[in-house]
């Protein structure tokens, strides 16, 4: 009977214990949660206190003076509330506030809801805080990150055709080298260069050049695959890398580019014509196929080979280099 009885005290402890956690956890998260107490009385008219500067002076709506810091008490500024909470129970304006046991124990629970909402307030402060500097920390790594790319996008990029440049050219030839030594893999390239294109400049002048290599940049990458990449390779001349792709099938893609540029239709005007002539262009384009073992120089000198030979042909026209000893 007896183990009984412990084990259900025990049982009733427990539950008491639950229930009371469970209030005082609502109690800390619920700032409206307090003891009423009736007796509470203003500081200042009880010490007959005319320290108008102190926190608590005249302050109708918070009148537990022992909890607020920064008080004027006994001619002296009190500290926090918990450094100065002894001393205020002995204080009259304290007892007076608390004549029985009922209010001492009430405003003792509301102490204690004080000092835990008070350092609960301020870890949420802080949590706040550093899930704010985090946020920012993040949007000014994402922006960096963004402004990285756009500089190394200006630092690869022909300013006038939008499309990569020469330096960038030999960095992506590279990593096609090496993917070639470590799979079965080929490419080839294409090099191209506008035919007549210093007449157009010395007729029309440079502006009229700008705009050709312009509209040229932009055809090219529309043209093009998403994989492959077009290159200013110099003045007029032009480079394009054709990943995964062999001579034979390079030259379809060629062939398409080559035709697309014929057929535009440029309008100018000389300083000797009074009203503007209207122009077409065309582009001598040479091929050539990676094979395993060779340089990059190897590789662009067969390109610009085939390239001229497609204008000692008559211009206007696609050449491969492995056609070369056919070719007249």
């Amino acid at each position: 009977m007896a183990n009984e009885n412990k084990k259900k005290s025990a049982v009733d402890i427990e539950e008491f214990s639950n229930e009371m956690v469970f209030l005082l956890d609502r109690a800390i998260k619920d700032d409206n949660v307090t003891f009423e107490n009736p007796n509470l009385i203003v500081c200042w008219e009880k010490k007959e206190c005319k320290k108008d500067d102190c926190p608590i002076y005249n302050q109708k709506e918070e009148l537990r003076c022992w909890q607020v810091a920064g008080t004027y008490c006994g001619g002296n500024i009190q500290g926090q509330f918990a450094d100065k909470y002894q001393n205020c129970m002995q204080c009259d304006v304290y007892k007076a506030a608390c004549p029985t046991n009922a209010e001492r124990i009430g405003e003792g629970v509301n102490n204690l809801l004080y000092l835990i909402r008070k350092k609960t307030h301020h870890a949420e402060e802080q949590m706040a805080k550093i899930t704010h500097l985090n946020k920012e920390l993040s949007s000014a790594l994402e922006n960096l990150d963004n402004k990285n790319r756009q500089i190394q996008e200006l630092v690869i990029t022909d300013k006038l055709t939008k499309l990569y440049n020469r330096n960038y050219l030999f960095s992506t030839l590279e990593d096609e080298i090496s993917r070639c030594a470590r799979y079965d893999y080929k490419f080839s390239i294409l090099m191209m260069d506008i035919d007549n294109f210093k007449v157009i400049n010395d007729t029309y002048g440079h502006l009229a050049g700008d705009e050709i290599l312009s509209f040229l940049g932009a055809m090219l990458k529309e043209k093009l695959r998403p994989t492959d990449r077009a290159f200013r390779f110099g003045g007029e001349e032009f480079v394009i890398v054709l990943p995964d792709t062999e001579a034979t099938i390079s030259y379809i893609v060629a062939e398409r580019i080559r035709a697309a540029f014929e057929c535009k239709t440029f309008s100018f005007t000389s300083d000797t014509d009074t009203k503007p002539a209207t122009i077409s262009n065309t582009l001598s384009i040479g091929i050539t196929g990676y094979e395993k073992g060779m340089s990059i120089q190897k590789l662009l000198d067969e390109a610009d080979e085939a390239m001229y030979k497609a204008k000692s042909l008559g211009k206007n026209r696609v050449v491969r280099h492995d056609e070369l000893g056919t070719l007249e």
